[in-house]
This record gives C-alpha cells, sequence and structure tokens, in this order.
C-alpha cells in the first residue's frame, strides 16, 4: 500500500513511523511543490537513508491530473495507486477522496490525525478497518443440473464472485448502456455518462477501505473461459444489491449470487442480519429476496430519498434461508 505525505505536513516525530511503514512493504511518497529542497524536518532523511521516501511528486501536477478530464494526460504518473494521502490542504483532501484514496489530516479528512500524535498507530486504526474482500465460488453444477437449466451448456460453470479491478469499467459500462437495467435499479442513470463506471469503481475502493462495503463483479466460469456479467454489493449494515447484464437475466445468476453472498455475509462477515430492497415493479429482484429467505418487509419511502417509494426485505441471522 501507498501513502502520500504532503512536505509542508510532514513531522520529525513521524518519520520512525514511516521507516516502519516501509520495513513492513510499503512505499511513501513525498508530495511537495515545484522549487521544494530536499531537506525537511530538519534534514533528518538526508542523514539516514532509512527515511528517504520511494519517490517525490509535485502537488500542482497531481491536482491537475485529478482535474484532467477522463482519458487527458496524466501529469503525475502512478498517483492515483496510492491509497492514504496523509496532507491538511483541502483541495487535495476533497479530490483525493474523489480518486477513491482514503485520508488523513488535522481536519477534513477520513480520519483525524493531529500533529502531536504518533502517525503509526493512525495508519494501524485505518489498516484495521479495511474490510477483507475474499474471492467467493460456489461448486461447479453437475451435467444434471446444467442440462436442466435453459441454455445449460453456458451455466455448466459455477459461480463466482471476485474482487472489483479498476480495468471492469469497461464491461460495466457496456452492460449498463442498457436502459432495461437502469429501468429497475435505484443509481444507475439512463444515459450513462462517461466515466460513471470509474467513478463508482473509485466509490468502491472508498468504502472498502474505510471499512463500509464489500462489492464483487459476477463471473459465470465456464469450462474453457470465465465471462464477467454483473456486480454485487453488502454494506457493513447488511443492505444487499446486485445487477445482472441483460444478455445474462432470467438464468438465476443473481439468485446463485446472492446466496454466496448472504452465506459470507452470516459465516464471515457475522452481520447480524441483511436486508434489501426493489422498485414495486421488479419482480425479478423479489424473487431472488425470497428464494434467500428473506421476509417482504412491504412497500416504504427510502430514508435518504423519500420521494422513492420500494418494497423492503429483511433476513435475520439464524433464520434458515430457502
Amino acid at each position: 500500500m501507498g501513502l502520500l505525505i504532503d512536505r509542508d505536513l510532514l513531522q520529525a516525530h513521524w518519520l520512525p513511523d514511516v521507516s516502519a511503514w516501509q520495513r513492513a512493504g510499503h512505499s511513501w511518497w513525498l508530495l511537495g511543490r515545484r522549487g521544494d529542497n530536499n531537506a525537511c524536518c530538519g534534514g533528518a532523511w538526508e542523514q539516514e537513508s532509512a527515511f528517504r521516501p520511494d519517490g517525490r511528486l509535485d502537488a500542482s501536477a497531481l491536482l491537475a491530473d485529478w482535474l484532467a478530464p477522463a482519458g487527458g494526460p496524466a501529469r503525475a504518473s502512478g498517483a492515483k495507486d496510492r491509497q492514504i494521502l496523509l496532507s491538511a490542504s483541502s483541495a487535495l483532501l476533497v479530490l483525493a477522496k474523489e480518486q477513491g484514496l482514503l485520508t488523513l489530516g488535522p481536519s477534513g479528512a477520513d480520519h483525524s490525525l493531529s500533529l502531536t500524535q504518533g502517525l503509526g498507530p493512525a495508519l494501524t486504526r485505518l489498516l484495521a478497518r479495511r474490510l477483507t474482500l475474499p474471492w467467493l465460488r460456489e461448486p461447479a453444477l453437475s451435467p444434471e443440473e446444467a442440462s436442466q437449466s435453459r441454455r445449460g451448456a453456458r451455466l455448466a460453470g459455477a459461480i463466482c464472485l471476485r474482487p472489483l479491478v479498476a480495468r471492469d469499467a469497461s464491461w460495466i459500462a457496456a452492460y449498463c448502456q442498457d436502459a432495461a437495467i437502469a429501468r429497475y435499479t435505484l443509481n444507475i442513470p439512463h444515459p450513462y455518462p462517461e466515466g460513471a463506471a470509474s467513478d463508482w469503481l473509485q466509490l468502491c475502493g472508498r468504502k472498502q477501505g474505510l471499512g463500509q462495503a464489500w462489492s464483487w463483479a459476477i463471473w459465470l466460469e465456464g469450462e474453457t473461459e470465465a465471462a464477467p456479467v454483473g456486480t454485487v454489493s453488502l454494506s457493513c449494515q447488511g443492505s444487499l444489491a446486485w445487477w445482472v447484464g441483460v444478455p445474462w437475466q432470467g438464468l438465476g445468476i443473481a439468485t446463485r449470487a446472492a446466496i454466496l453472498v448472504r452465506d459470507f455475509a452470516f459465516a464471515s462477515a457475522h452481520l447480524p442480519e441483511i436486508n434489501g430492497c426493489h422498485m414495486a415493479g421488479n419482480l425479478a429482484s423479489g424473487r431472488v429476496m425470497a428464494k434467500l429467505g428473506m421476509s417482504d418487509l412491504g412497500m416504504a419511502p427510502l430514508v435518504e430519498r423519500p420521494d422513492c417509494v420500494v418494497r423492503h426485505w429483511r433476513l435475520g441471522r439464524g433464520v434458515r434461508g430457502r
């Protein structure tokens, strides 16, 4: 994991923690201003090679990179791959969050860190909150099970849920261009904006890094290939959500993926419940939730969107699914 530290914020008493961070296999980068010299914190890292950063980035170039249109030139090469920013700059903190980075700082950051506090404990607390994102797989369908399914040859492989990565943006955008996806989902617009898939993936990364949610790509593993067909997410409050590309709908894929997540929620994440909701006309999602063993709680507005009335479902821990 990479750590970006704003030169103006770096404290001498943090340097041993930075050195320990490097020894643990992580990297750290100094974020400076054009024309800065290399001396900082009394020249401490000039005297001790252990305190030397793995690289230096110019803050202005980094801001320009983050503000550049999608597909534009990246001036601060690799900056988006650094996963933690330590800064007091409100502009840097806001843009870092939009890019999916986690942030530390005296104010306005994901995690507060005063100049007198130790950096090591803050990094430890931050890393401890990160939710582990495992691969989830079901056993492969038997030939008999596959033959009973429509288009069984294409569904003979097991459903696999794997962590989302940046390159997933292309196929996510391709599926989400279909108006039928937006019709019955609460957060997928139509027309689907350029760059929306990348923005959503960055948001998923931040939520995972902050200990708020897990998100997976749904893959159908065949004998000779694996194909992405949709996504599924689970929040730390147990909220379950998914979508499956139109060519793959009606084949039971959403149910199989949701069962994997339900089992993970109770057996591994130890959540007290899972819950979900869907628009009134989205009967297919209702059938999936019923197959998970969830109880229909009826129609009610969303807390965050009072104008949106949806059907709510819930399954408590210890209640046997169907």
